[in-house]
């Protein structure tokens, strides 16, 4: 985020399947999400950074003029899933690749294992205000409650 705010005014992060259930796959509402990723940040980033929900649309034909109609307009697209990059590919935009960092450790599926298997090292892998959001909401008893119902 501080490389594509250093070259953007203004980064929109889309939280995708924002009317999906929770399950083990993902296991928060699109709102917690939301509240996840802004308490990342401190309030000059967040004066700059849109997180906005994003219901799918399960018709890959449409995806990209979905994802239009709830987001402001933007001139770049970043994402590594390869679905989305040939989606916005065949729309006419490009799709950059994001530098992730540390990404084996930082990766949500390893965190929410952590997190579901009662280890408290998932704390030193996710930044310290999401750290306290979830805790303030039970993240890590409600991964455990969850894969104690499998």
């Amino acid at each position: 985020m501080e490389r594509l705010l250093a070259s953007h005014g203004e980064v929109i992060i889309a939280v995708g399947s924002a009317e999906r259930p929770m399950s083990g796959e993902n296991p928060f509402s699109a709102g917690e999400r939301v509240e996840m990723i802004r308490a990342a940040f401190g309030r000059e980033q967040l004066s700059r950074i849109l997180v906005i929900p994003v219901r799918d649309v399960d018709d890959h034909s449409l995806w990209v003029p979905h994802l239009r109609s709830y987001v402001p307009s933007f001139t770049a697209v970043y994402s590594n899933n390869p679905l989305v990059c040939g989606l916005f590919a065949k729309a006419g935009m490009q799709p950059r690749p994001i530098d992730y960092f540390d990404r084996g450790l930082k990766e949500g599926r390893l965190i929410r294992k952590l997190m579901g298997d009662g280890r408290a090292e998932w704390k030193k892998h996710v930044p310290e205000g999401t750290v306290r959001f979830l805790e303030s909401i039970g993240g890590a008893e409600r991964l455990r409650g969850m894969k104690a119902k499998r």
